[in-house]
């Protein structure tokens, strides 16, 4: 039990002094194009990669080139062959340390793209993902609201049910905002 709270400690003090990227170029709503976009998740079960199907298909069909780090906490869920390319990081157990931090040069690629997006789909809080996030270099980040210091631009409602369609919608709507090409 002592461990959980020195653990949750380590994890509220590396969130709290994560330095935010500044962006080289500014971004104001509607001048530029979404071009490529980042999608963190964290897998524990089937609904989870739904919902990142049809985020991908969504954004592709606006012609959005995505790349995808997915940690698979659990590892009995089988991510499908359709969702790994050749920009997709797939993280497990032995990637991350004790509390949760990606082990230095895993997803190193992942971080040091400069993405126009970045979208954690995870469904919980989940401090690799959340830290993930804010580690990326994005010029826009978007996140559901699972914690206080989250590091997010726009930050989605924290319904947490399964229903992707409304999820799709509210990502929709939120992303209006920015011009596709």
């Amino acid at each position: 039990m002592a461990d959980m709270g020195i653990k949750r400690f380590i994890q509220n003090r590396k969130l709290a002094f994560a330095k935010p990227f500044k962006p080289t170029r500014r971004w104001s709503p509607g001048e530029n194009s979404l071009q490529l976009a980042g999608l963190i998740l964290c897998v524990d079960d089937t609904h989870e990669i739904e919902l990142l199907k049809k985020v991908r298909s969504y954004l592709t069909a606006k012609g959005v080139v995505c790349r995808t780090c997915i940690y698979r906490k659990n590892t009995k869920v089988l991510i499908p062959e359709e969702l790994i390319n050749d920009g997709t990081l797939l993280l497990n157990q032995e990637s991350v340390n004790w509390y949760g931090q990606v082990r230095l040069g895993c997803a190193s690629s992942f971080i040091d793209e400069s993405y126009d997006l970045v979208i954690n789909l995870s469904k919980h809080f989940y401090f690799t993902t959340t830290h993930l996030a804010s580690l990326s270099k994005a010029t826009l980040k978007i996140g559901r609201y699972v914690w206080p210091q989250s590091p997010y631009s726009i930050v989605l409602g924290a319904n947490q049910n399964y229903d992707i369609e409304a999820f799709i919608d509210l990502l929709d709507r939120n992303l209006q905002i920015i011009k596709f090409e």
